[in-house]
């Protein structure tokens, strides 16, 4: 475990005040990570708290899906995708919240320009990233851990949404500390578990089953291929692939399966998801390994995920009486998926590493 992040100190709190003070309009643009995580929903909710505390009104953009609908619509009043065509969004002073430049997609970061504050952390390297205000960090597990450091530094009034959301993304991401944990989440945590709702954890925890899920869910075991202790197969054409998560989940509870690994398609996109009770591998290494040519990877160790544009094979998924190239075409992206998944694996290259 690490030693803990020492609080906000003076020079810091007066050049994130000034950058505020001196906001155009006094208004925030808030932009998150790409299919924002529940790290990062939490924290863009927490850091509106924080601005409008100084009298500034904040709106969060986001691109992708959210993998959390629940904590969305709680958190979401001022959190809402990015439009197709960009107006005056960017015009405003611009934060960056749980994601770095490098993690956008090209056109987004040329929208942007140089962004005004970027607060998250990260392990890529920081030194050739152009920003106003910048506070990224490669010690701490979460940026919610972060953003509590900046409430209390700041001394803004916690109140018991912004807690239990920070509470829910802190137990998220560190698996209820049984993994990416060290005294920085550990002392955050501490501190917002004074302030939670208990009843709104409870909601966020067990969230209720939509009835897309249990489709998808039958849909997964028709359609899975086991392979020793690993997990592999399909929910089909959907309408909502936030289903994915929690379908890895019930897949995981099968005897003898330790890593599970799903994918869906809509008429834009593949959606891959997978999730993994083997320490001795590292989900997301192993997802840059065998798909970071595809796009851009999110999650750690013990999960993965990433959205691969359909292209031109969009078409087919739209197009009446399409069925026989429907099917075909979700078998060839299924033995793509599953061979380079699988071969990964053999290879060794997803074994545990730094992350």
């Amino acid at each position: 475990m690490g030693q803990i992040v020492k609080k906000l100190g003076f020079f810091k709190r007066r050049k994130f005040k000034r950058i505020l003070n001196t906001s155009k309009k006094h208004e925030l643009t808030i932009l998150l990570r790409p299919d924002p995580t529940v790290d990062s929903l939490a924290s863009a909710y927490a850091l509106t708290k924080i601005v409008e505390y100084f009298h500034i009104n904040a709106r969060c953009y986001y691109t992708g899906t959210a993998h959390h609908k629940g904590l969305l619509n709680i958190v979401g009043q001022n959190i809402e995708p990015l439009p197709d065509v960009i107006t005056d969004e960017f015009s405003r002073t611009v934060a960056l919240v749980d994601v770095v430049p490098s993690e956008l997609n090209e056109g987004l970061i040329i929208s942007i320009g140089t962004p005004d504050i970027i607060i998250s952390h990260s392990k890529v390297a920081t030194k050739d990233i152009k920003c106003r205000y910048k506070d990224i960090r490669a010690n701490v597990e979460t940026t919610s851990t972060l953003m509590v450091q900046y409430i209390r530094s700041m001394k803004v009034p916690m109140d018991s949404t912004v807690a239990t959301v920070l509470l829910f993304a802190i137990r998220d991401r560190t698996r209820t500390f049984l993994s990416n944990v060290n005294l920085n989440g550990l002392e955050a945590y501490h501190y917002v578990l004074g302030f939670m709702d208990n009843d709104l954890l409870l909601k966020l925890e067990k969230p209720a089953v939509k009835p897309e899920t249990f489709s998808d869910l039958s849909n997964a075991i028709n359609n899975k291929h086991i392979k020793g202790a690993y997990l592999l197969t399909n929910t089909g054409y959907v309408k909502d692939p936030t289903t994915l998560s929690k379908v890895v989940k019930y897949m995981l509870d099968l005897d003898g399966i330790s890593t599970a690994l799903v994918f869906a398609v809509n008429t834009s996109n593949i959606y891959v998801y997978a999730n993994s009770h083997n320490i001795e591998i590292n989900m997301k290494q192993i997802f840059r390994k065998a798909f970071g040519h595809c796009g851009n990877i999110l999650g750690g160790s013990f999960y993965a995920s990433i959205t691969i544009p359909l292209g031109v094979f969009g078409a087919i998924t739209k197009g009446d009486g399409c069925e026989d190239s429907k099917q075909l075409m979700l078998e060839t992206i299924s033995n793509s998926i599953y061979n380079r998944f699988l071969n990964t694996i053999e290879e060794g290259e997803g074994k545990l590493e730094n992350d």
